[in-house]
């Protein structure tokens, strides 16, 4: 059954990690929104994001070739409202656009200072947000999951980002962290 802008798709939901449904929940989209989503896998997330969007659209990147296809076909429904780029967040070519909120659901690549942080501070339109969501099987308590954050706190500052939110949720996968932060131009 294919998606409809601003109605829950309970099908995509059920095919989603309680992980992925929680950080686009955080994410908030509005219907206007223009997101990029940094390491889409099979596009999951876009799916849900599309589910919010009237007139925004998302952009997922991922490096490989093999979830990008995977991705464009779970989204046919979401013809305009969705764009795949097969690239490493440093090597994809958005043109001039910027991006009200940009995420990422346990990408590494973005827990380091580096070229793939700085593009997407670039990429950020003024106000606009990133989102970094992480797991990791070892995190027994809530405090394993506060302290990565606050590790990755840091490297955001170091990188010019302004944490504004750390979060941490109990799910039945285990205990997950989110980081929101301003980029500053």
């Amino acid at each position: 059954m294919p998606s409809t802008p601003g109605r829950h798709d309970e099908a995509v939901a059920e095919k989603a990690s309680d992980r992925i449904a929680w950080a686009v929940e955080v994410l908030d989209a509005g219907p206007d929104d223009r997101i990029l989503e940094v390491g889409c896998g099979h596009g999951v997330a876009v799916s849900l994001v599309c589910e919010r969007l009237d007139r925004g659209r998302i952009t997922a990147v991922d490096r490989s070739p093999k979830m990008i296809e995977m991705a464009r076909k779970r989204n046919r429904a979401c013809a305009g409202r969705a764009r795949f780029v097969t690239a490493r967040i440093e090597d994809a070519d958005p043109g001039d656009e910027t991006y009200d909120r940009v995420f990422a659901v346990h990408v590494s690549a973005l827990h380091a200072s580096g070229r793939p942080l700085e593009v997407v501070r670039e990429r950020l339109a003024p106000g606009g947000r990133l989102y970094l969501f992480s797991q990791a099987p070892g995190w027994k308590r809530p405090g394993d999951a506060e302290r990565f954050g606050a590790e990755l706190g840091g490297t955001l500052g170091r990188a010019g980002f302004s944490v504004e939110e750390y979060l941490v949720e109990t799910l039945g996968s285990g205990f997950v962290n989110g980081v929101v932060a301003r980029g500053s131009r």
